[in-house]
């Protein structure tokens, strides 16, 4: 969890520096979720964290590696469970934040709810749901 945190943290804080202006408040707050994990998961799963992977010396910190299909299925299903629960986290912070504390602060707000959540909660239950497709078969019910 902490090593998602340490990768998701940055890479959000530096989307929304630039992203941010164009969204917050101008679109629905759903729609700015969709917009920013739809770039956010991707850059996340297929680059950032695989930096923060090297950059630990992989000792330290270890994602699992996917290769072909089952990797791209794992980032759907990642997607899936990183809309709805930061659509959520967002559209509970926001009104209290957003231009009343710095933009790192507000991701720091987010990241803080939305990761733990999402790493101890959500994924745990959905993964296993997901595996069989993931890996070439069904879904699981």
């Amino acid at each position: 969890m902490v090593a998602r945190w340490l990768g998701i943290y940055p890479a959000i804080t530096l989307l929304l520096l630039v992203l941010g202006p164009l969204l917050l408040g101008r679109v629905p707050t759903p729609v700015s979720a969709l917009i920013l994990t739809a770039i956010l998961v991707p850059l996340t799963q297929f680059v950032v964290f695989p930096l923060v992977e090297r950059l630990t010396g992989g000792g330290w910190v270890r994602f699992p590696v996917l290769h072909g299909r089952a990797r791209y299925r794992t980032a759907l299903v990642v997607w899936a469970c990183t809309y709805p629960l930061i659509t959520a986290v967002l559209l509970a912070t926001l009104p209290a934040l957003l231009g009343r504390v710095p933009l790192p602060v507000v991701t720091l707000v987010v990241t803080l709810i939305a990761v733990p959540l999402q790493s101890l909660v959500v994924l745990p239950r959905v993964m296993p749901l997901a595996l069989g497709w993931i890996r070439g078969g069904a879904v699981r019910s």
